[in-house]
């Protein structure tokens, strides 16, 4: 080979490079904006169902869940680790103010229809965590294999993990949705 091709191999090498940073980071964007959209539909559909009849607009569960879904919406402009992460943390405060047993009670009096749509809402949620979080990911994984171990290292409050903490109570609502289904 002369080395012109060498230099030539080079250049193409270069460019097919930058042209696949471009298409990754494309998709990675695609990713991103596929869970902020998961999140309006779902809140949409919570919105329908109030408008069919299916749903009281003064409930409890519309009440606390539409409010949480308009703080994810509204925190939520460019979806980045730090804006999923301080709007997981406020939707969970604002869950949490609501009395837990109350809002227990009522979704397992709440319709199919509208337990589905709190079912998925937590979903959304749950997965936007575990894609925006590699603490979070190395956090269940952490608790899987090493369950004891993790235990006790986060019995010791100097290593707090909020994300974990977070994904953790929007799978409790998923766990107390699915036994009422």
């Amino acid at each position: 080979m002369t080395g012109q091709q060498i230099g030539l191999l080079f250049i193409q090498l270069g460019a097919s490079c930058a042209v696949m940073l471009a298409l990754g980071l494309s998709l990675l964007q695609a990713r991103e904006e596929r869970h902020k959209y998961r999140l309006y539909a779902v809140r949409d559909k919570l919105v329908y169902l109030v408008a069919s009849g299916l749903l009281s607009e003064t409930s409890t569960v519309f009440k606390v869940f539409y409010r949480a879904m308009n703080t994810y919406a509204a925190a939520i402009d460019s979806l980045t680790i730090v804006s999923f992460f301080k709007a997981s943390l406020a939707a969970r405060t604002e869950l949490e103010k609501e009395n837990q047993q109350r809002l227990s009670a009522a979704l397992k009096n709440a319709s199919p229809e509208v337990q589905a749509v709190i079912d998925e809402f937590t979903r959304v949620v749950m997965d936007a965590l575990r894609y925006n979080s590699p603490m979070l990911n190395l956090c269940l994984s952490a608790a899987r294999h090493f369950g004891r171990f993790f235990k006790f290292v986060r019995s010791i409050r100097r290593f707090p993990v909020p994300v974990y903490d977070t994904y953790r109570y929007y799978e409790t609502i998923h766990g107390k949705v699915g036994q009422a289904a």
